[in-house]
């Protein structure tokens, strides 16, 4: 029988188990493997605190993608590897499958395969949107694979990939970006969670949580997202089938907290309607609650027992993409609601329990003074909400970086903005200047940035991860004054030549 070593790489979210893991797991079974499935950012956590490190001693280098590791941070990452490999030696694996989940884990990931590469024979495949660079190619992957760490590497979705890969060792996606996307997700296999203790992961009050994933892509096209670069086309499953997956991890491991990973969990009106009424007619002995992201919608366009639905689905936490308090911002972001649409929903979460967090960012490329006030008016206006418990927070760590792959990098492009460069000449993304508003540069970006945050704080809303806003934004500054004050076209940077 094939043996199989399932790993996925850190930075993760350490309240739940890895849902590609699982799903890597689900497909592999399938295919008559015998598998072994590993979480190192929960080993990494228990590796820290059994050794009395803060198990944050490594965000800065993780959740930046311009640092790097000390040398002190290195040798611990040494010891934790080495531990594990130990572990992973006592068994000959056929193959092992390393998932990265974004470009952030590229640089444990890195280290990590160099020391794997010399204690195994098996092959090595890696997957997963990290293995490409920030400019959306596979750099990254290729890279490794002339170093040898890996011998394969795969793109698009692993239900479709692995199953060719290992009849076929070649194929669209296997080694290449010429992935097929799955056009039915309702026949795809469900998570197998089994192979992780799930009483190792619990949320911040101690509840158990399974991650969910409804749909791929998005059915919006925010200007300043890149998802369609990497999953052009918006699919979904039934909103039947999504039940059956809640109810299946209920019922086989008693899980009754359930988070959606989509970039929309109602991007399909019908599927999730349809999701919601078969959630509520289920006979659930523990009440389920469920999260993810959501679409605020224009009012007229969603009748009040909606509401009512959610509230009896389960529904416990909404993260709304808002953006902006000023509606022409919202509109030239590709949002299309206005803050009259937000205050009829804010009134029926209120009513109906629902809890709500709002995503945020300052500074688009279009803000003018007169919308930066219309956002700092916004707090007084729904301070109630906060005072309700129906706004939870605000999350406010996002700076904007003009992504390629965005269709705000073509604006970029097409419009002649500028960037700060470093020495070698590679652009900083956050340190652009539209050229249509030339004093709206990053210092101005960020003195908004720390006025929408004092704003909040005077009417008492709380900062979700407020800290880490904090810590981002002073090494983005930090970066900033580094930069030789030297601006270049988006066109001929090296970067995105290609």
């Amino acid at each position: 029988m094939t043996r199989t070593l399932i790993y996925n790489v850190p930075p993760l979210d350490t309240t739940k188990p890895p849902l590609s893991g699982a799903l890597l797991v689900s497909v592999c079974n399938q295919l008559g493997h015998d598998c072994t499935a590993v979480d190192l950012q929960s080993n990494l956590n228990n590796f820290l605190k059994h050794h009395n490190i803060d198990v944050h001693y490594f965000d800065d280098v993780f959740y930046e993608s311009t640092t790097f590791f000390s040398a002190d941070q290195i040798n611990t990452l040494n010891k934790f590897i080495e531990r594990e490999l130990n572990i992973f030696s006592t068994v000959d694996y056929d193959y092992v499958l390393i998932s990265f989940f974004s470009y952030l884990t590229q640089k444990f990931g890195r280290l990590f395969l160099e020391k794997l590469r010399t204690k195994t024979k098996a092959t090595i495949i890696i997957g997963g949107a990290g293995i490409e660079t920030a400019s959306n190619t596979p750099f990254f992957a290729e890279e490794l694979k002339k170093l040898k760490y890996i011998d394969e590497y795969i793109t698009g979705e692993a239900e479709e990939v692995l199953p060719i890969y290992f009849e076929q060792k070649s194929g669209p996606g296997i080694g290449n970006k010429n992935f097929k996307q799955i056009e039915n997700l309702d026949l795809q296999v469900f998570p197998d969670y089994s192979y992780y203790d799930l009483k190792k992961y619990k949320t911040d009050d101690a509840e158990q949580e399974l991650a969910i994933v409804g749909s791929r892509g998005c059915v919006r096209k925010c200007t300043f997202c890149d998802i369609a670069a990497s999953t052009p086309k918006y699919r979904f499953r039934s909103g039947r089938n999504i039940a059956n997956e809640i109810i299946k991890h209920y019922e086989t491991h008693g899980i009754t907290r359930f988070y959606f990973s989509d970039s929309l969990v109602n991007g399909s009106y019908k599927a999730f309607n349809d999701m919601c009424h078969s959630l509520a007619g289920y006979n659930f002995e523990k009440p389920i609650s469920w999260a993810g992201q959501y679409i605020v919608r224009s009012k007229d366009s969603t009748p009040k027992d909606h509401f009512k639905l959610l509230q009896q689905s389960g529904c416990s936490t909404l993260f709304l993409g808002i953006e902006s308090g000023s509606d022409r911002v919202r509109a030239d972001l590709g949002k299309k609601f206005t803050n009259d649409d937000i205050e009829y929903y804010l009134e029926n979460f209120y009513q109906h329990g629902i809890q709500t967090l709002f995503l945020f960012f300052t500074g688009y490329v279009t803000e003018t003074a007169a919308d930066h006030a219309e956002t700092l008016q916004m707090f007084k206006r729904w301070q109630k909400y906060v005072a309700t418990g129906t706004i939870q927070g605000i999350e406010t760590m996002n700076i904007l970086s003009i992504l390629p792959g965005s269709p705000l990098n073509n604006i970029a492009k097409n419009e002649n903005y500028l960037f700060l460069a470093d020495h070698n000449g590679v652009m900083n993304r956050l340190s652009w200047i539209n050229p249509a508003m030339p004093d709206f540069d990053f210092k101005q970006r960020v003195k908004r940035h720390i006025e929408m945050m004092e704003e909040a704080m005077k009417y008492y809303w709380p900062l979700w991860n407020g800290h880490l806003s904090i810590d981002l934004y002073e090494r983005a500054v930090l970066q900033f004054n580094s930069l030789p004050k030297k601006y270049i076209p988006i066109i001929i940077s090296p970067e995105i030549s290609q």
